[in-house]
């Protein structure tokens, strides 16, 4: 018996390992559905009253989803807004919803301030998004409510006790949250280093492909790395004076994620090159290879965060490194052995500080510890015309007074929906709100085929509470990895609750949808015609910002002068540059085609641009070794000088004969570094100079008439 029971310990203990505490996703899920499930199974048993649950069930969803404070203070704080907040505007709701015209005053006045008020900082955009929930869930219950403080009661009591839950929690494991941002961080980074693998070996014609998805993985990286960022220093807000060594330990796992993202992201020569002129076929496979078993380690790393155990190195990797550098050293006569040389040393300095982790984590410099502060904007920034923030709050607006319109026109028995489904599709961007309208439409059709089936098999009122928690359950998992999901998974919990309530979930699936294709209708069309937000006016800005920063660190890396938090710093400011215009080109091409006539041009510029950050980081990793004489300095500062030519090419219309004189200029430039390369005493960080320098050639070259092309469309 004892024996039995100690085999079902264990493996409930290694399910909950596995499942729940190694994964983040299906412990916040946990939480929510268990929160519901504490308050939706009493109600049914003992009230017999379904309404009451459904609007408890429905407070806990919109605190869920808008908390976001890391530190349990932070957590109370934003709990107690949110809950104020919370009963305000369900109260105003249900009082006025019975007079359109005030109605309609009062919806203009909460969504457009409430909007605006969401971009002051992290913790308002929560708290707001939770607040315009609850707006709409009142809309959809107020003719349940036999008076009209009992749902704003029922909401914020759900909201309430899914708050103490979370904050229990938080204080129990107050650190949890930030272990659990930058082990996410670690695995991002992981999937980066994996990809970048399939480049060894490569092909010409593999290389778009490869490349486009390190460009999307390196935005999941780097915002990531901003994230966490964000959190240290709302938590050291929130902590002060008591902040202590477990928060430094955190601080320097941040610092070690930007060290070896940086060694990741470096190039130090174009790939698909090497894999067709190396002679030994294996030395290439060797470093993807390696490339895979690193990104392996980092996988381990993230979680033994997670987990809180010690890291244990694979000892495959060091037995591979050592294998790879032993044959490296037999191609000695290679013509591209300085080149593998220095990605040899990249590679296993990533391999020798993950293997002393502990040592390299203490060699990191957080002299600047709890000097950063968290942003907030002000009122009167937010409140200009021209601010995205202002504009988007308009957007959302006229997409609630337009739903509304509709709602009252044409008497829709659960018109809400019009506006749920406008809060949820309408972003900052038409490329995200188009994409968010068609995970919203496909995700209602395919949920509401999934309930009806769910609703067959399990038509008992156990069977439908089941089918309200596990939708939840799934919604919370893929809420914020796959909307479309998501959406099926949340439109089945709206049919259960419905059928908890009156027996008529399926009857309310075909006003469903429509109210959901009405409603992404009028966010689409808002955003597509109110002040549309075009990618093609915003490459010059965004091109000039991403060259500009790539050229400050670039600088940093050969000015010795430059301390290691101002280099930490431009680093991330290049690479948040970089995301952000390769983010532009990829939301031009769900635009519509008129306005993604110059597509390839944008496409040109943004990949030379990765390129450059590429090469600037390969030169970045190295800079603890690099001793530059007054030559390379030079260098250095011409190439800068290439550069600085590009950001004025950007933002002035420059005369072309002055422009083809210094581009000829330039050119010179690059043969000359490529001289001094190929020399026998050449040193080997001169090569990464020269792709440095080539690549700035062929952006000045590529940025021509730039600014006249684009701003000739505005």
């Amino acid at each position: 018996m004892n024996r039995t029971l100690n085999l079902l310990k264990y493996k409930v203990r290694n399910l909950w390992i596995t499942v729940f505490w190694r994964s983040p996703r299906h412990l916040w899920a946990l939480k929510v559905t268990l929160s519901i499930a504490f308050l939706v199974i009493p109600t049914e048993l003992f009230l017999h009253d379904s309404f009451i649950g459904a609007a408890l069930a429905l407070g806990v969803v919109a605190m869920a989803i808008g908390e976001t404070d890391v530190h349990p203070k932070g957590r109370i704080k934003s709990s107690l807004l949110a809950l104020g907040l919370f009963f305000i505007v369900s109260c105003l709701v249900q009082l006025t919803l019975s007079v359109p015209v005030l109605f309609a005053g009062v919806l203009s006045v909460l969504s457009f301030g409430l909007t605006i008020l969401g971009g002051i900082n992290q913790r308002m955009q929560g708290v707001i998004f939770g607040s315009l929930l609850i707006l709409v869930y009142t809309m959809l219950g107020a003719s349940g409510s036999e008076t009209w403080y009992l749902q704003p009661l029922l909401l914020t009591g759900g909201a309430l006790c899914y708050s103490v839950v979370s904050i229990t929690l938080l204080f129990l494991k107050p650190y949890r949250l930030l272990e659990t941002d930058l082990a996410r961080g670690f695995d991002y980074l992981s999937e980066y280093v994996r990809t970048k693998s399939k480049l060894f070996p490569s092909r010409t014609n593999m290389q778009d492909e490869i490349r486009n998805e390190l460009a999307q993985q390196n935005i999941d990286v780097e915002t990531q790395i901003e994230i966490c960022k964000t959190n240290l220093n709302s938590y050291l807000a929130e902590a002060g004076a008591t902040a202590d060594a477990t928060m430094q330990a955190l601080f320097r796992q941040w610092l070690f994620l930007q060290e070896l993202h940086e060694r990741a992201t470096s190039s130090h020569e174009q790939y698909d090159i090497l894999s067709q002129q190396v002679q030994n076929s294996r030395l290439i496979e060797g470093f993807g290879h390696l490339m895979r078993e690193i990104g392996e380690a980092l996988n381990l790393y993230a979680n033994s965060m997670l987990l809180n155990t010690p890291y244990k190195h694979p000892i495959s990797l060091s037995w591979t490194v050592r294998a790879l550098d032993t044959m490296l050293e037999n191609e000695k006569d290679d013509s591209h052995y300085p080149t593998l040389s220095l990605l040899m040393r990249n590679l296993s300095i990533i391999d020798r500080s993950l293997e002393n982790h502990e040592k390299a984590l203490a060699d990191l410099d957080i002299s600047y510890f709890n000097t950063s502060k968290t942003e907030n904007k002000s009122l009167k920034t937010l409140l200009s015309f021209s601010h995205h923030r202002f504009r988007f709050a308009v957007r959302i607006t006229v997409c609630f007074l337009l739903g509304y319109g509709a709602m009252y026109l044409f008497a829709f028995p659960k018109g809400a929906w019009i506006l749920m489904t406008s809060l949820l599709v309408c972003q900052q961007t038409y490329s995200a709100t188009r994409l968010r309208l068609e995970h919203r439409v496909l995700g209602t059709l395919f949920g509401v085929i999934l309930g009806i089936l769910l609703a067959q098999l399990l038509p008992t009122l156990w069977g439908q509470i089941l089918m309200l928690l596990g939708a939840i359950y799934a919604f919370f998992y893929w809420l914020k990895e796959k909307y479309a999901y998501a959406a099926v998974f949340i439109t089945v919990f709206v049919m259960a609750a419905f059928n908890l309530q009156d027996n008529q979930g399926m009857s309310v699936m075909l006003p469903r949808i429509v109210d959901t294709i009405i409603g992404g209708g009028l966010a689409y069309l808002v955003v597509r015609y109110l002040w549309p937000d075009w990618q093609y006016r915003k490459l010059p800005e965004l091109l000039h910002a991403a060259v500009a920063k790539n050229k400050r660190y670039f600088e940093s890396i050969y000015n010795k002068s430059v301390p290691d938090p101002e280099y930490q710093h431009n680093r991330r400011a290049a690479h948040n540059a970089d995301n952000a215009l390769t983010s532009a080109w990829k939301g031009m091409r769900l635009e519509p085609k008129r306005k993604r006539q110059y597509r390839q041009k944008a496409y040109n510029l943004t990949y030379l641009n990765h390129t450059l950050l590429s090469y600037i980081s390969a030169f970045g990793v190295h800079k603890s070794s690099i001793r530059l004489s007054e030559k390379e300095l030079e260098y250095c500062v011409k190439t800068g000088l290439v550069l600085e030519s590009v950001c004025q090419l950007l933002t002035n219309a420059d005369d072309a004969h002055n422009l083809e004189q210094f581009l000829k200029q330039a050119n010179q430039w690059e043969d000359e570094i490529y001289l001094a390369r190929k020399q026998p005493d050449a040193q080997r960080h001169l090569l990464l100079i020269h792709n440095i320098a080539r690549v700035s050639c062929h952006l000045l070259a590529e940025a021509r008439g730039v600014e006249k092309l684009y701003l000739s469309q505005s």
